[in-house]
């Protein structure tokens, strides 16, 4: 026999003020008692969510990121690393060391050898972009390229949000509720997950090459030089 609960005890965000224990009382009146079973069991045994993977010695060093981009290995900590680390490991790039080069390259271009994790411009010319789900006011500053991948927009905000949430049991609400300047401090390699997946990037670099990473990654050829640039020496570095 389950032991029955009251909403009251169970609420968040509750204040005991009159108004909010009528609310809870009414609406533990309108429920069957199955359902308030179902739920005091769940609220009592939750289960535990997945947990981020400890920090694991990967392929991405501060020593590497040191010889890649020519900053001081001391700039490259251990959350950068395994953000980093994970990202590959996530989306499979890992296995594959010509893959990796090729979106070592992009990620060079992209933040210009990793200073700039979020975009230099303000993003006003996002806003109204429908297509990247932008469409609330403010929403192109607010979810401007977020990251060495640049992520934009409110709807691949939402799904690398959805992403942690359901691989990694990370429900941080601050991704969507401030953006950008949050969540390129604390998710930059994260958010790129689902973009890569969802663009089957990787197979685009075993398959098709270079020249076709750099365009899926950049919709065009914008700086295809540089990107080719650093391609050559990702090459020489990672091996």
């Amino acid at each position: 026999m389950v032991e029955p609960i009251l909403l009251t005890d169970a609420a968040r965000y509750y204040s005991l003020s009159p108004h909010q224990t009528e609310a809870w009382n009414w609406l533990q009146e309108q429920i069957d008692q199955k359902t308030l079973d179902k739920f005091a069991v769940r609220y009592r045994h939750p289960k535990e969510p997945p947990k981020k993977p400890e920090p694991t010695a990967g392929y991405i060093t501060p020593e590497l990121m040191q010889a890649i981009t020519g900053h001081p290995a001391s700039s490259f900590d251990q959350a950068f690393c395994s953000d980093f680390n994970d990202m590959l490991e996530s989306t499979g790039f890992d296995q594959h060391l010509d893959a990796m080069q090729m979106l070592m390259a992009n990620l060079c271009h992209e933040s210009c050898g990793f200073v700039y994790m979020k975009e230099i411009a303000s993003g006003e010319a996002y806003n109204g972009r429908k297509d990247l789900g932008n469409i609330y006011p403010g929403d192109g500053p607010k979810f401007k390229g977020c990251g060495p991948l640049q992520v934009t927009g409110r709807a691949n905000h939402q799904a690398s949000s959805d992403w942690l949430r359901d691989h990694r049991g990370i429900d941080d609400g601050k991704i969507m509720d401030i953006g950008t300047d949050y969540s390129a401090d604390h998710y930059a390699f994260s958010m790129a997950i689902p973009w890569l997946l969802n663009n089957d990037l990787l197979n685009v670099c075993l398959k098709q090459g270079f020249d076709q990473c750099c365009y899926r990654i950049n919709g065009g050829w914008n700086g295809y030089d540089d990107r080719k640039n650093w391609y050559e020496k990702c090459k020489k570095v990672m091996v």
